[in-house]
């Protein structure tokens, strides 16, 4: 009988977890679970920081595209009964710009010209407007522009806010120096003459967690209208 119990006690022992061996195992899945949810976590940030940057570069991309494209095209326009053009900008200040500009200059024989106004409003937002031109005096080759827009849209979003050592806008005349409005004002007509290139910077930070740097592109656009048509790109 006393061999039989014993081996009995010893079965039951074998049989089952000690509470120690419990704690033990608990302890070892807890860790391998913080583990993998770490690691979870950690390629999901990873993910959306790449996304964000993509987005950031996306967006400063597209809105620069569409600035340059606009100035490349600045031209002056003719006034019936004087020999004084009216100059490439109507406003040149260190957030917004309004211009005189063929685009479509290759896609039609009589090429109407659009004046364009881009500007940074209260949400950081970059908006374009666009007024569309008519012939007057009327059967001649003058243009004049119409008083109320005719489109206007937003071309980037989630811009940085307004730095003074980074405009939006910045002017050079044709020997490199810089022409500076003052601020929330425009160059004066005589300086907006003397615009030969306008180096544009978009700044854009679409990411709202903060862990991702904003992309900054610049680019110096020449005006070949004007015989300057260079175009410096800068990430």
């Amino acid at each position: 009988m006393t061999w039989v119990c014993g081996k009995r006690r010893r079965q039951g022992r074998d049989d089952g977890m000690t509470l120690i061996e419990l704690v033990v195992a608990m302890g070892v899945f807890g860790i391998l679970l913080t583990l993998v949810v770490s690691m979870f976590v950690s390629a999901a940030r990873s993910f959306s920081d790449q996304q964000g940057a993509i987005d950031n570069s996306r967006l400063a991309s597209t809105s620069m595209n569409e600035v340059t494209r606009i100035i490349r095209a600045g031209t002056e326009i003719p006034v019936s009964g004087t020999s004084v053009k009216l100059p490439v900008f109507v406003y040149a200040g260190a957030e917004k710009i309004i211009i005189h500009s063929f685009i479509d200059a290759g896609t039609s024989a009589d090429p109407a010209p659009v004046k364009v106004e881009f500007a940074r409003n209260a949400g950081n937002e970059l908006v374009e407007t666009r007024w569309a031109a008519y012939h007057w005096p009327v059967g001649t080759t003058y243009w004049v522009f119409q008083p109320s827009a005719a489109s206007s849209r937003t071309i980037a979003r989630s811009l940085t806010p307004v730095s003074a050592a980074t405009p939006l806008f910045r002017y050079y005349d044709k020997n490199g120096a810089i022409l500076s409005p003052s601020a929330g004002a425009s160059l004066s007509v005589d300086q907006i003459r003397n615009i030969a290139s306008v180096r544009v910077t978009m700044r854009v930070q679409a990411d709202a967690s903060g862990r991702v740097e904003p992309v900054s592109i610049q680019n110096m656009v020449g005006i070949p209208n004007l015989g300057v048509a260079r175009v410096d790109v800068h990430g």
